[in-house]
């Protein structure tokens, strides 16, 4: 039997939750599982909805009106909690009313929010435990030992995910949503001596996995895969337009403004402002605790 019952199985709406009058309806990005391990947390059975799913309820009653979910049978700390944009595109040539995120597996998904249609789903990053999404069934396609069933399996992105809690932008002018986006690898391994231990971190991943070697050379080269990028994404076309590579891989939420700007916070500690259609830097101040800001 799965552990799911003791730990409360997860499914937590921690960040993202949108409204639309028109349609009436409220769209919450719903968490992953506990333990995240889907072997540990339910034997390995079912897709445990809702975890890792948006769903679409209405507001005064509750109703159910529709839910789709990013990541099936969840086995990563994949949430769907990240920002849900609600935007009137053209998808096909034809104008349509619909849903994006870009939740942490990696791949940024438009829906259309009225019926929960998929319409696309591409990867906005590089991934690696998924070479795609089916349209045609909504699920994702897996790549060999994803879930680490028969030993480690080294995973883009990793639990920090490829995007996280850091606020995403959409540039009704541009057309572009603006992603700040991780590269974190992690060594994905069942903890096959997984109790539950009531106050502890329950997840039934071995973390020991992700111990850094001790040479410098292999230290390195595995530091060389961690990296951030702010990330301008074409919704409709589903692609990269341009990118800003940056030298960590954790910086702060994006702003798109009218005027044709996009800013966002660096991990060192810089304030940018990047031309939105092209991505080029327009300056930055940078403030150190204690003193005044750069001009």
């Amino acid at each position: 039997m799965g552990e799911w019952k003791q730990t409360g199985g997860g499914g937590t709406a921690w960040d993202s939750i949108a409204y639309d009058p028109e349609l009436d309806i409220v769209y919450f990005g719903i968490g992953n599982g506990t333990p995240w391990n889907h072997q540990r947390r339910s034997g390995g059975k079912g897709d445990n909805l809702f975890l890792s799913s948006i769903l679409a309820l209405k507001p005064e009653t509750g109703d159910y009106v529709w839910h789709y979910q990013t990541t099936p049978a969840e086995s990563w700390d994949y949430t769907a909690t990240q920002h849900i944009m609600l935007a009137d595109l053209a998808v096909g040539g034809q104008p349509r009313k619909v849903l994006m995120q870009a939740p942490k597996n990696g791949f940024f998904y438009v829906i259309d929010r009225a019926t929960g249609q998929l319409l696309s789903a591409k990867n906005y990053t590089n991934v690696t435990w998924a070479s795609g999404v089916d349209l045609a069934t909504g699920r994702p396609i897996e790549t060999p030992n994803a879930r680490y069933g028969s030993g480690p399996a080294l995973a883009i992105p990793g639990p920090l995910g490829a995007h996280n809690w850091q606020p995403m932008a959409f540039s009704p002018k541009t057309g572009l949503v603006y992603i700040p986006t991780n590269v974190t690898p992690f060594a994905y391994t069942d903890d096959k001596g997984f109790t539950y231990k009531p106050g502890a971190w329950n997840v039934g991943v071995d973390f020991l996995t992700n111990a850094l070697p001790t040479d410098a050379a292999t230290q390195k080269a595995v530091m060389s895969m961690v990296r951030g990028a702010l990330v301008a994404w074409d919704p409709v076309q589903q692609k990269q337009v341009w990118s800003v590579e940056h030298p960590y891989f954790w910086n702060a939420g994006v702003l798109a403004t009218a005027g044709g700007l996009v800013f966002q916070g660096g991990a060192e500690g810089q304030f940018i402002a990047y031309d939105a259609a092209r991505g080029r830097s327009c300056g930055a101040s940078t403030r150190a605790t204690g003193s005044s800001p750069r001009r």
